[in-house]
C-alpha cells in the first residue's frame, strides 16, 4: 500500500495537498494503513475537517480527547485544533475526509465573517461527533461523501469498501481533474461548514461555567492565516487566546507546540529529555505528561519517529549509505539505527530502500 504524502511543519501545522490545486478543498477516501503504523501524524490547519468512517474503528484526537468511530459513525474537527486518526492495535480503517479551507466563505460579508469568527474560538467545542441516527448528522455525513463524489480529483481506491465512488473508483488523470467543473464541489463543501458553523457550543470549564469568548468577538479573526497557515504566530493567535479562565489548557497547547518544533527543527542533533523539557519551560515530568496527552507519544518515541521519518525519506530519495543516513537523521550509531528501523518496519534500511 503506498504512502500517503503528508507535510508537517515544526509548528506542527499541516500543509494540506488538496485536490485542485489553488482550490481549498481536499476530498477523499483512504485507508489507514497509507500513513506509517496506522497512525497519522499529530497536526492542525485552519480548515474544517469533515470525517465518515467506512470501515473498522477510527481511533480519533483531537486536543487530548480520543474518540472511538464506529462505521457509519463521523465527526467534525474545529479549525485550529491539533488533531490526527489511528489505530492502537494497528487495524485497517476505510474512512472518507473531507477538509474545507473558510477561506473559500469567511469574508462573504460582515455577519458572517462574525459567524465564523464565533465558531471557530478557541473556546468553542474542539469537535462534534456524527451519528448515523441522528437526523442533521446524518445529512452532514452523507455530504461528506457528495464533496468526494462532486471533488474533482476525489473518488477512492479501487479496493475501498465505500459503495459511493466515482464509476472508475479512482481519482482520475490531471489533465482531467484540470478540465472539470469544480464548482458544484465547492457548493456542497461550503454546504457542510453552514451546516456546522451554528452546531459549535460554548465549552465549559472544570466548575461547569461556560468560557468567555467576549475577547475572541471583538477582535474577529486576528490570528488567521493562509489555507495551510504555517508560521508559530499565526498558531499563537489561533491557540494562546485572550482570557484567564480558558488560559492553563491554552498555554499546554502552545507549550507542545514549542517542545514539538525543537524536535522537528533539530532532530539531527543529539538532544535529551532536558533539551525538549527546556524549550517549552516545564520540567522533565511536566514534559511527559503533555506529551502523553497531546501527542499520545513520549518525547523520546516522538523524537525517535522524526528521525526515522527522515531517514526513510533519505533512503528511498538519496544514495547516501546507511551510516551517513544514520549520523544524518541523529542516531548514535548505524547498528542503532538499523535495530530501530528493523523494529518499528520489520525490514533493514538496505531491505526498505530496496523496495522504493
Amino acid at each position: 500500500m503506498p504512502s500517503k504524502k503528508i507535510t508537517v511543519f515544526s509548528d506542527m501545522s499541516e500543509h494540506i495537498y488538496y485536490n485542485v490545486p489553488g482550490l481549498p478543498i481536499y476530498a477523499r477516501c483512504d485507508p489507514l494503513s497509507t500513513f506509517a503504523d496506522y497512525r497519522c501524524p499529530c497536526h492542525w490547519h485552519r480548515d474544517l475537517e469533515f470525517i465518515r468512517v467506512v470501515s473498522g474503528d477510527l481511533h480519533y484526537f483531537v486536543n487530548g480527547t480520543v474518540t472511538v468511530l464506529h462505521p457509519g459513525d463521523g465527526m467534525v474537527v474545529n479549525s485550529s485544533r491539533l488533531h490526527y486518526g489511528f489505530s492502537p492495535d494497528r487495524r485497517e480503517s476505510w474512512f472518507s475526509c473531507a477538509v474545507v479551507s473558510p477561506t473559500l466563505f469567511e469574508d462573504l460579508t460582515p455577519a458572517t465573517n462574525a459567524r465564523c469568527a464565533r465558531a471557530f474560538s478557541q473556546d468553542m467545542d474542539d469537535f462534534l461527533t456524527l451519528s448515523p441516527d441522528v437526523d442533521w448528522q446524518r445529512d452532514l455525513l452523507m455530504g461528506v461523501e457528495e464533496v468526494i463524489r462532486l471533488m474533482p480529483g476525489g473518488g477512492v481506491r479501487r479496493d475501498s469498501p465505500t459503495r459511493i465512488t466515482r464509476a472508475a473508483g479512482v481519482a482520475p488523470a490531471d489533465d482531467d481533474v484540470a478540465a472539470a467543473d469544480p464548482l458544484p464541489a465547492v457548493a456542497a463543501s461550503i454546504r457542510l461548514c453552514d451546516m456546522v458553523l451554528d452546531r459549535f457550543a460554548p465549552r465549559v470549564d472544570g466548575d461547569g461555567d461556560e468560557i468567555n469568548s467576549a475577547d475572541d468577538a471583538e477582535t474577529g479573526n486576528g490570528g488567521r492565516m493562509d489555507g495551510n497557515g504555517a508560521g508559530m504566530a499565526g498558531v499563537a493567535g489561533a491557540v494562546s487566546g485572550n482570557g484567564g479562565a480558558r488560559g492553563a489548557n491554552r498555554r499546554d497547547l502552545m507549550t507542545v507546540l514549542n517542545m514539538t518544533g525543537l524536535v522537528q527543527q533539530r532532530f539531527a542533533e543529539p538532544l535529551n529529555l532536558d533539551d525538549i523539557a527546556a524549550a517549552g519551560g516545564v520540567s522533565r515530568s511536566q514534559c511527559c505528561i503533555l506529551f502523553r496527552r497531546y501527542v499520545r507519544r513520549t518525547p523520546n518515541e516522538f523524537l525517535t519517529e522524526r528521525r526515522l521519518e527522515e531517514a526513510k525519506r533519505m533512503l528511498a530519495g538519496t544514495s547516501a549509505s546507511v551510516a551517513e543516513t544514520a549520523r544524518a537523521c541523529g542516531f548514535s550509531s548505524s547498528s542503532y539505527f538499523i535495530s530501530v528501523f528493523r523494529r518499528r518496519f520489520g525490514l533493514t534500511p538496505n531491505a526498505y530502500r530496496g523496495t522504493r
